[in-house]
C-alpha cells in the first residue's frame, strides 16, 4: 500500500511538471505569434491547450483519490492541497496562452500599429513561470520569495508599456483593434504573473507551513 502511495505522488509531480512545460511553451509561442501570425503555430498551441486540459483533469482526480482512499499523514495532505491549487493556477497560465493567440490573430489583421517591445515583460511574466514550478520542486522557499519579488517588476513593465501605447495612439491614426489588443495583451502576461506568484506563495506554504497569501512576509 505505502508503495503505491509513493508511485501516485511521484506520479503527480510528473504530471504538473509536465503541465508546467506545456503551459510555458503555450506562453512562448503564443508570444511569438503576436509578430509573425502562423496557422500552423496557432495549431500546436491548441493542440497543447488539449493536452493542459486533460491533464488538469487527470491530476485533480488523482489528488481527490489520494485524499479518499490513502489517508495521508499530514505533510503528505499539504502536498496534495497544494498540487490541487497549483494545478488550477497551470490551467489559467494555458487559458492565457489562449486569450494571448486570439490576440495574435486580430493583430494580423490589416492596419499599422504601434510596435512597442513586450519582450521583458513577456520575459519576465515566463521566468515567474519556470522558477516558481523550480521552487515547488525543489522546495525552495528563497526561489519562491524572489517570484513574489517579480511580481512587482511585472506590474510596472505593463504599465510602461500600456503608457507606450496610448502615447503612441496619441501620435499617429492607429488601428484602435490593433491598440486594444496589444493593451489586452499586456492584461493576459500580468495574469500569467499573477498566477505564477500563486504558485510561490503555495510552495512557502508547503516547505514551511505559512499561508502569506493575504500577510506577504518582509
Amino acid at each position: 500500500m505505502h508503495r503505491h502511495f509513493d508511485e501516485e505522488l511521484t506520479a503527480l509531480r510528473e504530471n504538473l511538471l509536465t503541465m508546467g512545460a506545456l503551459v510555458e511553451s503555450m506562453i512562448t509561442q503564443s508570444a511569438r505569434l503576436l509578430d509573425a501570425y502562423a496557422v500552423e503555430g496557432a495549431a500546436k498551441i491548441e493542440a497543447n491547450e488539449s493536452e493542459v486540459n486533460s491533464l488538469h483533469s487527470t491530476i485533480d482526480d488523482l489528488c481527490i483519490r489520494l485524499l479518499v482512499l490513502r489517508q495521508p499523514a499530514a505533510a503528505d495532505m499539504r502536498l496534495i492541497a497544494v498540487a490541487l491549487k497549483i494545478n488550477g493556477d497551470l490551467e489559467r497560465i494555458g487559458d492565457q496562452g489562449i486569450n494571448m493567440l486570439e490576440r495574435a490573430r486580430q493583430l494580423d489583421r490589416p492596419g499599422e500599429r504601434p510596435r512597442i517591445d513586450l519582450g521583458p515583460l513577456i520575459h519576465v511574466a515566463r521566468a515567474m513561470v519556470a522558477d516558481s514550478l523550480d521552487a515547488f520542486i525543489k522546495k525552495d522557499v528563497a526561489l519562491a520569495r524572489r517570484v513574489l519579488e517579480d511580481e512587482k517588476s511585472a506590474d510596472s513593465l505593463r504599465d510602461q508599456a500600456v503608457e507606450a501605447l496610448l502615447a503612441e495612439a496619441e501620435k499617429r491614426s492607429y488601428s484602435f483593434t490593433h491598440i486594444v489588443q496589444q493593451i489586452l495583451v499586456t492584461h493576459h502576461l500580468e495574469r500569467v504573473a499573477d498566477h505564477a506568484t500563486n504558485i510561490a506563495e503555495d510552495v512557502i506554504y508547503f516547505v514551511q507551513g505559512l499561508d502569506i497569501r493575504h500577510h506577504r512576509m518582509d
